[in-house]
């Protein structure tokens, strides 16, 4: 996600919607309180209410990070940016990322390691090469840290990196006693077609993952089916799914992932029903050829508020409806209530064609599912 983004930071209101009573989802208009990052991935500090939000990378900071407290059944809402948690970063020898290039979609993941907590971050950076960073081929690393917020040690060597293809868009899971990341992988990528799979975590030694062979990444899903995701896609573009995140959920593992262009209103939120085992099946997508989360364009409003996905696509909205919401990540509270966070296209940012790189914030709401298995109903509340 957010390749024309970053080229450019390389990364960076008169709209009231009138929507159907049986899909929407309202919630404020106000951006002042969101996190002020695209790509928010939130991982509560182990043993208190705590939580570290972590983003791509904005202009001044390689990788944002905001704190919030769970408190009274809810989270904290923080529209201030506390800190870098890359500066002072340490490169070993041979690095296989530019040092300099920005860091996509991170997922922070606790690891108990030795009676201790191991901070492991997980994010897409560019090879080294004569192409602009944003050009550039991606992979996936990681590095490690005693601390959530800095003293980052980066791994000298990708944890995936196919031979053909990027690899973008990591994120990190526990489930069935196992630990599992969910990629973009490029290797996949036919006919315009993309796909998403995912492969288990080893830690095979302190404050280090077993890299992760071609072969053990397992294919969960592909968008030649999903039309949303092709609506209007320019000719000389991927068709493009993304950001994977997979949560078990009583029992059952669900996938969401984003859609169609981030720089669009059209870009949406699917969701897939995966069964009771991550990797055994492919992932079914749970609103047929619908996006399940998506914005719903206000016709009488001001041209950057009237694209977007036709009806046919959408399902339902999220709370304020924003334009373009993507990267959807849902986390558990510890009183066991799940939330997400998703980010979206601020109502400042102008249509793609007057505005290259429109910036994008992450806001957080209360995840609830109804039902199970393959027809449960998944809606989010401010």
């Amino acid at each position: 996600m957010m390749r024309r983004a970053l080229i450019a930071l390389v990364c960076g209101v008169s709209l009231l919607t009138a929507v159907p009573a049986a899909t929407a989802e309202t919630g404020p208009r106000d951006e002042s309180l969101d996190f002020r990052f695209p790509a928010a991935d939130l991982m509560r500090v182990p043993e208190t209410n705590t939580y570290v939000a972590v983003g791509a990378s904005v202009p001044g900071k390689k990788l944002p990070y905001t704190k919030v407290e769970f408190s009274g059944g809810s989270f904290q809402r923080r529209g201030a940016v506390d800190g870098d948690a890359w500066d002072g970063v340490s490169f070993p020898a041979g690095y296989w990322a530019r040092p300099d290039s920005p860091l996509w979609t991170p997922a922070l993941f606790a690891h108990q390691e030795d009676g201790r907590v191991v901070y492991y971050v997980f994010y897409s950076a560019a090879l080294p090469g004569p192409e602009p960073a944003g050009q550039a081929k991606h992979c996936i690393g990681y590095a490690t840290s005693l601390r959530a917020t800095g003293d980052f040690v980066a791994n000298a060597d990708p944890l995936f990196c196919p031979d053909r293809g990027w690899a973008i868009d990591a994120d990190v899971t526990r489930g069935q006693g196992e630990v599992w990341l969910t990629l973009r992988n490029g290797a996949w990528t036919q006919d315009r077609v993309t796909a998403l799979g995912a492969a288990k975590l080893e830690f095979d030694r302190p404050r280090h993952v077993r890299r992760i062979a071609e072969a053990d990444a397992k294919k969960l899903i592909d968008n030649a089916n999903l039309e949303w995701t092709h609506h209007n896609s320019p000719s000389d573009d991927v068709l493009t799914i993304e950001n994977p995140n997979a949560v078990r959920i009583d029992g059952d593992w669900y996938l969401f992932y984003s859609g169609n262009n981030w720089y669009a209103n059209r870009y949406s939120t699917g969701v897939a029903y995966c069964g009771t085992a991550l990797t055994d099946n492919r992932c079914a997508p749970m609103a047929g050829e619908r996006a399940y989360f998506s914005y719903q364009p206000d016709p009488d409003g001001e041209p950057r508020f009237r694209p977007g996905l036709p009806d046919k696509y959408r399902k339902k909205n999220l709370p304020g409806n924003k334009r373009g919401p993507g990267a959807f990540n849902a986390f558990q509270a510890p009183d066991g209530s799940w939330w997400a966070s998703w980010n979206y296209i601020t109502d400042a940012s102008l249509l793609p064609h007057e505005d290259p790189s429109p910036e994008r914030r992450s806001r957080i709401g209360k995840l609830t599912k109804t039902g199970s298995g393959a027809t449960a109903e998944f809606s989010v509340s401010w």
